[in-house]
Parts: C-alpha cells; structure tokens; sequence
C-alpha cells in the first residue's frame, strides 16, 4: 500500500527514493487512434528511483499526485503509435477506461528490459490511477533506490523487516511480498 511506500521511505536508512507504483494494461485511445499499453500509475521520485529521463515536458509532480490530476506522460514508442513519429503532443489528450488524461510529457527513449519496453508505457499519477483506472487503493511494487550499492543489502533486509511486521507475517517462508535486488 501506500502506507508501506511512507514507512520504508521513513525507516529504512540509506534511501535514496521510493517509488510506490500501480501497473496495469489498458485500452489507450486518441483522435481515432488506439493501442494497449501498460500504464503506471506512481509519482514524482519515480523518475529519480527508476532513472527515467524527459525528452519534452515534464514528468509528475507531487501536486498533481495530491490532487489526482489526469495528466499522463508518454513513453516514446506509445507516443508514436498514438499520434505518429516524432509528433508534438504536449497538451493533447488520450483517453484511458474512458477517462480524458492531458499529455504533459514524453519520455526519453530507453529502450527494452526483461520486463519489456520502457519506451511503450504511460505514466500517470498513482492517485489518479487507483481513483479512475483500478478502483483501489494498493499498488503493484515499491521501488526503492539506496544511496549506493554497498548498502542495497542493508536497504533490502530492512525494507523486508518492516514489511513483515507492517503485514502481521509471523513465518518468514510466507510471506504475502517478493523483495527482488539488482545487485
């Protein structure tokens, strides 16, 4: 939950940032346009924790994420395939579950990963996306950045312990969370 973000962020020593997020796929439209595309719903330090970079206005702030806006920022190969290549869509609107979200920026493109593109995603705040899209109020993962690589250990067993006791988890073979580690 979001509650378990505020903990870790306030408990766990050697944190750089944390980044609560809810991810699912949806049904994108815009000006007769369409795509599936994974949208995440997070906030402002996800850009920091996750190293995601703007190409053309601005990524989520924490007003925004306060105030549940609908704004959406638009990884590069979602952009293209909504309104084509290299178009100008600052200001334009998408619609997600029937909901109108105002493009406020674009990603820099980075290419894919294991989990696939980060270029083919649509971030919105995690307000917005748990009151209008998912119709709750958990999330799906907590990124955690340490300071350095020499505490991620540290950062980890910490974050597992206080998540333990925040879910009630008596045997540490069950519990309700996977905690995974770049290193």
């Amino acid at each position: 939950t979001q509650e378990d973000a505020d903990a870790i962020t306030k408990e766990v020593t050697a944190v750089k940032g944390v980044a609560p997020e809810i991810s699912r796929r949806y049904q994108v439209t815009a000006k007769g346009t369409n795509t599936n595309t994974q949208i995440i719903g997070t906030v402002a330090a996800y850009i920091g924790v996750r190293n995601v970079e703007i190409d053309t206005g601005q990524f989520i702030n924490d007003e925004q994420v306060r105030s549940m806006a609908r704004v959406a920022v638009l990884g590069p190969t979602t952009r293209d395939d909504l309104f084509g290549v290299g178009a100008e869509v600052i200001g334009q609107m998408i619609r997600i579950k029937g909901v109108d979200f105002r493009v406020i920026g674009v990603t820099k493109s980075k290419g894919g990963t294991g989990f696939g593109s980060r270029d083919d995603m649509i971030f919105v705040p995690i307000s917005t996306a748990q009151r209008f899209l998912a119709g709750d109020t958990y999330v799906t993962t907590i990124s955690i950045a340490a300071q350095d690589q020499a505490s991620m250990s540290e950062v980890q067993q910490q974050a597992t312990a206080i998540l333990m006791v925040r879910h009630n988890i008596k045997d540490g073979a069950q519990p309700d969370f996977s905690v995974m580690n770049q290193t």
